[in-house]
């Protein structure tokens, strides 16, 4: 193990100057903004071509692959000295979700530098990763011959949409090309207790993903002369008012009860795992940490987009209602479909549902060198601190490699200045940011597990 000396202090983001390296990176990622929306007029391809051309003249043996015109991965690998020895992935995604710039702040890819904060769509989830993962790699890689295990720079698309462009695709036709046994996503490292106490969360285990959508079918015509009975889009109304008014089972799976008794205080771990009185505590949380534990708790069945035929003067005969359904461990298709049936009722009947793309939930077990070599490199800039487990009520391109046998964390690390209250609105929501100090903070930690990872796994 490298016995690297603890750092200082915690970055403070006064000291730090406006614009470093990793500043401006993850800026000019954001401005080119790679949105996926899921549908076919997508492309990372500005955000790959930036990643190969900070790359260009390292060491690393460099590959891109094409899913799909447009849908570009990176993947550098570090070759080591010892093929036997684990193989370490940095893992990032270069494509983010839409944003509504007239709901935000500011602009959502203006990647403007406030106050100490970069703003923009990407900036947390998860371009900054992308950005300081990339410099720590090549500036490790201009360093010489790398001694131990591989390591891999795994910069993929359609993560936003799961996977199937990115890193889904590539596990079955590149699979050689994503093989590693020691993974770091995105998430987690966000400081909570004490000083003296200090705890950060990494993320061990995620909620399955399911793309779903339900299509319902009416008599159409006219819009001057509607039909007498209901038209497709008040069938598609009235099944997503049923959706919403509908409560899933709480379940207490052994993810949740692991990560409240790692991360809440003492006197809520009963009620938080007891279903008869998780929702009492929900009720008296603030908004973000209630919408996380609701979310932990159950399946959530969530209508996010509704797709009709026809034009403004037609009665549509036919409506499509999206679902973002996100599963518990345990739960497959029969109990989403179960839900489902529960949730409408007599409409049940006379609806379509179709699985678009599903994705069981994942986990890793939260012990061994890996772990054991996360909280060695998250102590050498917080001094004492712990790593607690956390699920996460999203998907990340972590379950891919999980489900190949790697052993699979997301973390990170965010300073004391980082707005953690607002982390469920600002994912996929508005006024997404990070704080300077958090950027250098990651580049720091990458630098250093890269210089721990060669020593723990030289022979």
């Amino acid at each position: 193990m490298s016995m690297l000396s603890p750092r200082a202090s915690v970055y403070d983001a006064g000291a730090l100057p406006a614009l470093t390296e990793e500043v401006e990176l993850t800026q000019a990622l954001i401005r080119n903004a790679c949105v996926n929306d899921g549908g076919t007029n997508v492309s990372e391809l500005p955000n790959a071509d930036l990643m190969l051309a900070i790359l260009d003249g390292t060491t690393a043996d460099i590959e891109y692959f094409d899913a799909a015109p447009g849908r570009r991965s990176v993947i550098a690998r570090l070759p080591g000295t010892d093929s036997t020895a684990p193989t370490l992935m940095l893992l990032g995604h270069t494509d983010v979700v839409p944003a509504n710039p007239d709901a935000w702040q500011r602009d959502p890819f203006g990647g403007e530098v406030v106050d100490g904060f970069l703003w923009g769509r990407g900036s947390l989830d998860m371009l900054s990763y992308v950005a300081t993962m990339s410099l720590a790699f090549r500036d490790y890689a201009a360093q010489g011959i790398h001694r131990g295990g591989d390591v891999v720079l795994a910069l993929v698309a359609d993560e936003e949409a799961l996977g199937s462009q990115g890193m889904g695709w590539l596990q079955e036709h590149e699979p050689d090309a994503v093989t590693a046994q020691w993974v770091v996503t995105e998430s987690g490292g966000i400081p909570s207790g004490t000083p003296a106490d200090r705890r950060l969360g990494v993320l061990t285990a995620e909620k399955g993903a399911w793309r779903m959508a339900i299509t319902v079918r009416s008599a159409g015509g006219h819009g001057s002369m509607p039909p007498i009975s209901a038209s497709a889009l008040e069938k598609a109304a009235e099944v997503i008012v049923r959706l919403r008014k509908h409560q899933p089972q709480i379940v207490v799976t052994e993810e949740w009860h692991t990560y409240v008794h790692a991360a809440w205080d003492q006197s809520v771990h009963e009620a938080l795992t007891n279903p008869s009185t998780v929702d009492l505590v929900v009720d008296l949380l603030p908004e973000s940490a209630a919408r996380t534990v609701s979310a932990l708790t159950r399946m959530t069945i969530v209508p996010t987009t509704v797709e009709t035929s026809g034009s403004l003067n037609v009665v549509a005969d036919t409506a499509r209602i999206n679902l973002d359904v996100r599963t518990l461990p345990g739960q497959d298709r029969v109990d989403v479909l179960n839900e489902i049936n529960a949730a409408l009722g007599d409409l049940f009947e006379e609806v379509q549902v179709e699985v678009v793309v599903s994705g069981a939930a994942t986990r890793t077990p939260p012990v061994g060198p890996w772990w054991n070599l996360l909280q060695t490199a998250a102590r050498l800039q917080y001094p004492n601190a712990r790593l607690t487990p956390a699920v996460s009520p999203g998907a990340t391109d972590a379950r891919f490699m999980r489900q190949r046998g790697a052993e699979a964390f997301g973390f990170g690390l965010m300073s004391e200045h980082f707005p953690a209250a607002e982390i469920s609105t600002m994912l996929h929501g508005v006024n997404e940011r990070i704080d300077l100090s958090s950027l250098a903070m990651m580049r720091t930690l990458w630098q250093d597990l890269l210089a721990m990872f060669a020593a723990e796994t030289t022979r």
